[in-house]
């Protein structure tokens, strides 16, 4: 990969184009104190521009975490920084808000993605954010930049997401949370055959299918989908009102199932041979208190609807060599 791609530099290229901040003046604000060789991290990064540069270079997860001072109290002080840069007051701010849930979120999303990392991790937070709507416009801008900056520093966006929402849970006593839409009424129950297949899950946007396809695996935990799901298995191609956990879908004794798992705007599932709809979870307001919903059984072609904004339609997939599949 094109090192000049790596979220580290778009950290560092944005903050001095953007924010006119020197990549001497980044550093000395979010490096630590920490000594490494006869220096702290922070002073031989200033001092030193090989150094330097191969920290504004560095690929995901080469650089120690201990190398960072506080993350929270960094953006902090670069937003401050770059406002007064930008001439200061509500045009400034507007502008920084603009500009950091805009082409600096497009670009940092684009940098995981190529360094291997979920980049829809990234955009789904980002999403959530932008959606909360008692959250004001400073604050907004304040949250996109501290998403855009841990990013930038670990190449992580779970780690980012997570700090943003703690951060989000003490300032406003709540964490980043999802949209409430209406799913709407007409679920039917539907009778369904059982069949021991390689399923995969391929996302519908606007009656347009969207590669790649998205196996499901065959581990006992199953596949979890979600804005913000994490695990190695985790689908997060999803739209803006799709919980952080929405669904789980796994397979036991040949058979596949989908759980919801409590999520805001609920799941359902047309059949494909019937069109009929079958409810896996209501959306939370139309939720009976005590009501316990079962996992439905998932076939291929059938479309899999999370919330309003998020179809897939469900896949036969080839069998791994060496496995044996019914057709």
């Amino acid at each position: 990969m094109d090192t000049q791609e790596t979220p580290s530099y778009v950290l560092y290229s944005d903050l001095k184009s953007f924010g006119h901040v020197s990549n001497k003046d980044a550093a000395n604000i979010l490096l630590s104190d920490m000594r490494y060789g006869e220096e702290p991290i922070r002073v031989r990064a200033t001092n030193e521009r090989t150094f330097l540069h191969r920290l504004v270079h560095a690929e995901p997860g080469k650089v120690m975490p201990e190398f960072y001072g506080d993350f929270i109290q960094s953006a902090r002080k670069l937003e401050t920084l770059i406002l007064s840069n930008l001439g200061g007051g509500d045009q400034a701010r507007q502008d920084f808000l603009e500009h950091y849930r805009g082409p600096a979120s497009e670009r940092m999303a684009k940098s995981i993605m190529q360094s291997g990392g979920d980049g829809n991790l990234y955009l789904n937070a980002l999403k959530k954010i932008a959606l909360a709507d008692e959250i004001s416009d400073n604050m907004q801008g304040q949250l996109c930049f501290m998403l855009f900056l841990i990013s930038g520093c670990t190449g992580d966006p779970q780690e980012a997401m997570n700090a943003v929402d703690d951060y989000t849970c003490k300032v406003m006593s709540h964490g980043l949370y999802t949209t409430e839409t209406s799913v709407g009424p007409g679920y039917r129950k539907a009778a369904t055959k059982q069949e021991d297949v390689r399923l995969g899950l391929l996302r519908v946007i606007d009656k347009s299918a969207v590669l790649p396809a998205l196996p499901l695996t065959l581990d006992p935990e199953g596949t979890i989908i979600g804005a913000l799901a994490e695990g190695p298995h985790a689908i997060t191609s999803v739209g803006y009102d799709v919980s952080r956990r929405h669904a789980r879908i796994w397979r036991e004794d040949g058979i596949w199932w989908v759980e919801g798992l409590g999520s805001t705007n609920g799941t359902t599932v047309i059949r494909g041979d019937t069109h009929e709809t079958v409810v896996v979870e209501p959306p939370k307001a139309a939720r009976q208190p005590g009501v316990t919903y079962k996992p439905v059984k998932l076939l291929y072609d059938d479309f899999l609807c999370l919330g309003t904004t998020t179809q897939f339609l469900v896949l036969k997939l080839a069998a791994p060599d060496g496995e044996q599949q019914e057709s």
